[in-house]
């Protein structure tokens, strides 16, 4: 599993860095990146560059609270419909 003083040096880091997840993913391309999150079930979004996004608190299964609070300072909202 990816660690998160590598991907967060300065510790105020929400979402995996680049390199994460690649080591992550196993794969350096975006379209993979997205394929192997989506047949995976991680939750993620697309940032405005296209690539794939990941919060830390999905993958370290931190309390709901820190999540809510990770994706409000990250703006993602789920398009799944309630």
């Amino acid at each position: 599993m990816a660690k998160k003083s590598k991907a967060a040096p300065g510790g105020g880091a929400l979402c995996l860095s680049r390199e994460t997840m690649r080591e992550l993913c196993d794969t350096p391309y975006k379209d993979r990146q997205l394929a192997f999150l989506v047949l995976n079930g991680i939750p993620h979004f697309k940032g405005l560059d296209g690539w794939p996004r990941v919060l830390w608190a999905t993958l370290e299964g931190d309390s709901d609270v820190e999540t809510d609070k990770a994706t409000v300072v990250a703006g993602w909202k789920s398009n799944k419909a309630a």
